[in-house]
């Protein structure tokens, strides 16, 4: 089953700093945990997560290596203060953020975080772990997706139905980028308040594949308000969404109104079978104020496959950090293909880099219930841009590959700039086009 990417929604992680020595009491997982099953069944999404304190205590482990090496990432290095395995198992699990919180009943800090929000409210999350220390946060979102299927088709929706006082706008901000910037809305806009809607049903799994066939949002004159539609198969969204869709009005919406909204879509089972149609429709009413400003959080981190589902996120608003001196550049590293492609005796994917940089990739090929350890291949780029890099296979692996109905890549990435020393991991899970 596919597992989520950790925004690591991502490709890569990103630097934000903590504002200025954030002073704030420290919130626990049962508290977290709770805020967020309150926040979801106030919108009629399941609820009743249950909070693990091995999770949230890696969380706090987590939070704690982020204020000694003053980063925000989703790994941890052995060599770096503050180390442990716990809480580099949390980083890659979670949704990360720093300079904001407290979390409180009242204040999600990854309310204007589109993809990480929406892991956060994925259907199937079941158990998590969560912690929030001197201004750095953890939740997990790629631990558990076990909750059972329901019993018949079914769509969520955030807002849910009915709820009032909702924001009039927002201006959605977190890294890489929103859903919004990957349907031609420019980062900085203020839009209409993010609508969420996630599917779920008997034949589906927390890896479906979410496609948009339609998107209305009505006044109470009737008359349809021009949005923007982002769903799983939105190039740069396709491992970051849960089963799902966004509609993003284009402009702010006018306070202490009832909209109605509608959608349409078709999902497919990660492993393949007939999509299933899904129509719902839902309104809710303003209140009279825009969504506040939240926090920096960290890019989401990407797919790993294990044989547990898990999805992950990462939240908040994110300003992109002023230009740091040669010495600290970082080369982000992140997916810019869909799939991994057959090419000859190689896998090739298309990656890119945001300096001229060193890439070293390889991962692990999941044909059926068989894996296959691929090595690992360095390659160099002069300046920032995109580079497609091939990753041999034995005649063998081909074979089976060629073989097979369905395969994924479990990809690692490294990349190191040319100039400065800071590196940066990433993790992606990619399917591989076959035909």
């Amino acid at each position: 089953m596919r597992r989520l990417p950790l925004l690591v929604l991502l490709c890569g992680a990103a630097l934000f700093g903590v504002a200025g020595g954030v002073a704030s009491a420290d919130v626990g997982g049962p508290a977290i945990v709770s805020f967020l099953n309150a926040q979801r069944a106030a919108n009629g999404i399941p609820a009743g997560i249950a909070e693990d304190p091995s999770l949230s205590s890696g969380c706090a482990a987590h939070d704690d290596y982020g204020r000694v090496n003053d980063v925000l990432v989703h790994d941890e290095d052995p060599a770096k203060p503050g180390y442990s395995a716990a809480g580099r198992t949390a980083a890659q699990t979670s949704v990360l953020y720093a300079g904001g919180g407290p979390w409180t009943a009242a204040v999600n800090p990854f309310e204007q975080a589109p993809i990480h929000l929406h892991q956060l409210l994925a259907p199937r999350l079941d158990r998590m772990g969560a912690a929030e220390k001197q201004g750095y946060g953890c939740a997990t979102t790629l631990a558990s997706r076990a909750r059972p299927a329901p019993a018949a088709q079914i769509t969520y929706t955030y807002p849910g139905n009915g709820v009032r006082d909702w924001p009039v706008s927002q201006v959605a901000s977190e890294g890489p980028y929103t859903p919004g910037q990957q349907v031609g809305i420019p980062a900085g806009t203020r839009t209409g308040p993010y609508l969420y809607v996630s599917f779920d049903g008997p034949t589906l799994d927390p890896g479906a594949t979410a496609q948009a066939t339609g998107a209305t949002l009505t006044g109470p004159d009737g008359a349809a308000l021009p949005v923007a539609v982002a769903d799983n198969t939105t190039p740069g969204l396709e491992d970051y969404l849960p089963p799902g869709m966004e509609v993003i009005p284009r402009a702010a919406l006018q306070p202490q109104t009832t909209y109605a909204a509608s959608v349409t879509a078709t999902v497919t089972p990660s492993g393949g079978g007939a999509p299933v149609p899904f129509s719902s429709a839902w309104s809710f009413t303003t209140g009279g104020t825009a969504a506040a400003p939240v926090v920096p959080v960290a890019p989401d981190p990407a797919p790993v496959l294990v044989p547990a589902p898990a999805p992950a996120v990462t939240p908040a608003a994110v300003v992109p950090p002023a230009a740091a001196p040669a010495a600290a550049v970082r080369a982000i590293a992140r997916v810019a293909g869909t799939r991994a492609r057959i090419r000859g005796r190689a896998l090739t994917v298309a990656l890119r880099c945001s300096a001229a940089c060193t890439l070293k990739a390889g991962g692990t090929l999941t044909i059926g219930t068989r894996r296959a350890t691929l090595k690992a291949v360095t390659f160099r780029r002069g300046s920032a841009g995109a580079i497609t890099v091939p990753i041999g296979m034995s005649k063998a692996v081909l074979r089976r590959l060629r073989a097979a109905r369905s395969a994924r890549l479990a990809l690692t990435v490294s990349a190191r700039p040319t100039v400065g020393r800071a590196s940066t991991t990433l993790r992606a899970s990619l399917p591989v086009a076959l035909r």
